[in-house]
């Protein structure tokens, strides 16, 4: 087994070559990645003639401008977070009204960002938080009362139920 030379598949078993691509020996190594003429390397397209690319200005910089003309200059600021989720939670689970306030100020305060209205927007978004957290609040000591109501008013029928069992 050790002499056993490797066979080779035959060459009728591979589909035929299709036009405009040589033909594969066996055992060759594989075509080399496309390489252009050396006559084409180093030329891409063309320089445009007669179009210079206007400099873009920076952010936070207005170049001088001609009496008359008005310049906005908008610095990329990150919209604060407007706690959106946390409302509809709140909404849904714990505490409607505060939820549905929350909701409002979220909303707000994605429509003074959108506006351009920052210090406004992160005022909405301190209140939708403040009102979201007091409905999670509200909403965990309604239904931690109301847990413990009906534990005792269950622990007296069952415990007016054991004293009296004539009574049933």
């Amino acid at each position: 087994m050790a002499n056993e030379k490797k066979s080779e598949p035959p060459m009728d078993a591979y589909p035929p070559a299709e036009p405009g691509y040589p033909v594969q020996q066996p055992g060759s190594a594989p075509p080399p990645y496309y390489q252009p003429p050396p006559e084409q390397q180093g030329q891409g397209y063309p320089p445009q003639q007669g179009y210079a690319y206007p400099p873009q200005p920076t952010v936070g910089y207005a170049a001088p401008q001609e009496p008359g003309q008005t310049v906005i200059v908008r610095t990329a600021q990150v919209q604060p977070n407007d706690y959106l989720a946390l409302a509809i939670c709140v909404t849904i689970c714990c505490c409607l009204p505060f939820g549905i306030v929350g909701i409002v100020k979220a909303s707000e305060s994605r429509s003074r960002f959108q506006a351009g209205d920052y210090e406004g927007a992160e005022e909405s978004s301190k209140a939708a938080k403040n009102w979201s957290v007091a409905g999670l609040v509200t909403g965990c000591i309604l239904v931690g009362g109301f847990l413990v109501f009906y534990v005792l008013i269950y622990v007296v029928i069952i415990g007016a139920a054991l004293a009296n069992p004539s009574y049933y």
